[in-house]
């Protein structure tokens, strides 16, 4: 049978020529596990008017909790696929009273901040599960004009040394590279994303490099967190990290080949791309 899927982060609202659409780690992880056939349960922080019956997230199990504000990205991308972020908005810090009791036990559990909204204390109250990482919302800070900038990630080894997994991005690591020989060291399974060069996977002084699938890129935000969730749900299923690398890569190239969460395959989908006639 396959586990119970939990998320937690901001969902947000991402700025679109045509208006805001949902965005966020835990939305963009939440709807893989629900196209992949799990279970799949949500904690995050909204304001009230946020879209909470928006079809893209039907049969998702969602703990919402209200908020001032949600958090609003201004996302744009220059001619080298560099991303420029404006923070519009900043929703509601997650406390560990804040995870429902019976969520305490689920199989795999992601947690994806992206304002700095994770209290560090909350990882201790996963006893029995898998545990991923997306640390990026932990190593962002903005300044008066709201420009999103990075910063260290204080509280790293507090984190990794209760993680799993931890998946980021070269992008992640820009300003401190080195800090990535201290990640390797205190969680068990660090993947490092590189977009269409691949990934690189550390796990007890072994290195595996993995590549990308081809794909037609036409939106690049959330494939990290696409490519994180299918990682996860794979290397819980089969054990086996070349087997996760491979499965999440393509689940990735499907995500980046539409805008926003439209375009992230179901299963039978990613069984076609796996194994093509």
């Amino acid at each position: 049978m396959p586990s119970d899927f939990l998320a937690i982060g901001h969902f947000c609202q991402d700025v679109t020529p045509n208006g805001y659409t949902i965005g966020g780690g835990a939305a963009y992880s939440a709807v893989t596990a629900r196209n992949l056939g799990l279970d799949t349960y949500a904690v995050t922080s909204v304001a009230k008017d946020f879209n909470r019956q928006d079809p893209i997230l039907n049969q998702i199990n969602i703990t919402y909790h209200d908020s001032i504000e949600t958090t609003i990205f201004d996302n744009q991308y220059d001619q080298h696929g560099k991303r420029h972020q404006i923070i519009l908005g900043i929703g509601g810090k997650l406390q560990l009273s804040h995870i429902p009791t019976e969520l305490q036990n689920t199989g795999i559990v992601y947690l994806c901040p992206i304002a700095n909204e994770i209290d560090s204390e909350l990882i201790h109250c996963f006893k029995n599960s898998l545990i991923g990482v997306t640390p990026q919302g932990w190593m962002r800070q903005w300044n008066i004009s709201r420009q999103v900038r990075p910063k260290r990630w204080d509280m790293a080894e507090m984190i990794l040394t209760h993680t799993d997994i931890l998946v980021l991005s070269d992008e992640d690591i820009l300003a401190n590279p080195k800090d990535l020989n201290m990640y390797i060291q205190w969680a068990k399974i660090v993947v490092l994303t590189k977009g269409k060069n691949g990934a690189t996977l550390y796990e007890n002084n072994q290195i595996i490099e993995s590549p990308a699938y081809s794909a037609k890129e036409v939106d690049p935000t959330g494939a990290g967190d696409v490519f994180a969730a299918a990682f996860l749900i794979n290397y819980y299923e089969t054990g086996s990290p070349i087997s996760a690398l491979n499965f999440a890569h393509c689940v990735a190239s499907f995500a980046v080949e539409g805008k926003g969460l439209t375009n992230i395959p179901t299963q039978d989908q990613v069984n076609n791309r796996l194994n093509p006639e």
